[in-house]
């Protein structure tokens, strides 16, 4: 069994508290930005406020929602590579999703929170709500993966180590792709600024990602760009893409009106009884009555 090295934690500054609850001002204000965003959203995207309440709820409940210390939650190849060799698949799935949950302070809750309802909202009205979901799955897997490859990588190469990390930013990272290369087509000449730089809004996320790992040196730079990274990936899938179609245009419903094609008709006309309990025609019910007069008289 290998053992991980001791973790040290992005974005920490005050911690949470494992234990017990972690209510503050600053979690009280999202959470009436929350509840606000959901009474004026004329659509009411169910997904994207079931990730802010639970990622809400694992922070400030972690006994209940997020059992996990940080130390354990924290995702980093080491930690991850150690117990997959010790073939302990829980703590996998815990490294792995857990980690995405977990914030380690009020900040970096509140900023993701604020992001994850924009993102969110726009994204679930394209996608759909299950595709949504779909989408937020494949990019903690797609994400976590490339850092399994990458972080190694940097490590040899250049001796940066990349952490422990947690947090929602990844998947809001590929999120970001995912809207930038929908709403601006390859060659568009739409510009955005970011810190005053104006690069164009197609790749705009890959100057924020430098722009917050040079602010917060504490942020997960490379996990940042790995989320990026799986937003490319979903894009680049036509078999995702086939399954998003089958959420967004389902099979309609049989009815008695329908066809087998899916198309409405004339009501079928019942099955005709057993030949056994049809009546006789007419054309043969004198040739029967001569036959049972025939049987009377001569036995």
């Amino acid at each position: 069994m290998f053992h991980a090295p001791r973790p040290h934690y992005h974005h920490r500054r005050r911690g949470r508290n494992d234990q017990g609850a972690n209510i503050s001002p600053m979690v009280i204000m999202l959470c009436m930005k929350v509840w606000q965003a959901y009474q004026d959203s004329p659509v009411k995207p169910p997904v994207t406020f079931a990730l802010a309440a639970y990622n809400i709820a694992a922070h400030v409940y972690p006994a209940i929602a997020m059992p996990f210390s940080l130390g354990q939650v924290c995702f980093s190849t080491g930690a991850f590579w150690a117990a997959w060799c010790a073939r302990d698949l829980v703590e996998v799935a815990v490294r792995t999703f857990g980690s995405v949950f977990t914030h380690a302070d009020d900040m970096h809750l509140y900023w993701n929170m604020g992001s994850l309802l924009v993102k969110g909202v726009l994204l679930e009205d394209r996608l759909g709500s299950e595709a949504l979901a779909v989408f937020v799955a494949f990019s903690i897997v797609a994400s976590s993966g490339i850092q399994l490859v990458v972080a190694p990588f940097l490590a040899r190469a250049f001796g940066y180590d990349c952490g422990c990390a947690v947090g929602f930013s990844g998947v809001l990272f590929a999120m970001k792709v995912v809207l930038n290369y929908g709403d601006h087509a390859a060659g568009s000449d739409a510009t955005s600024s970011v810190w005053g730089v104006r690069v164009a809004s197609r790749h705009a996320h890959w100057l924020e990602i430098l722009v917050s790992g040079y602010l917060s040196p504490r942020s997960s730079l490379v996990g940042h760009a790995c989320g990026a990274l799986a937003g490319m990936c979903w894009l680049q899938l036509p078999l995702l893409h086939a399954l998003i179609n089958t959420f967004k245009a389902p099979a309609p419903a049989r009815n008695r009106f329908t066809d087998g094609r899916g198309t409405a008709g004339a009501p079928r006309r019942p099955a005709p009884p057993p030949a056994e309990d049809q009546p006789i025609p007419p054309a043969n019910r004198d040739a029967d009555e001569v036959r049972r007069r025939r049987v009377a008289r001569f036995g």
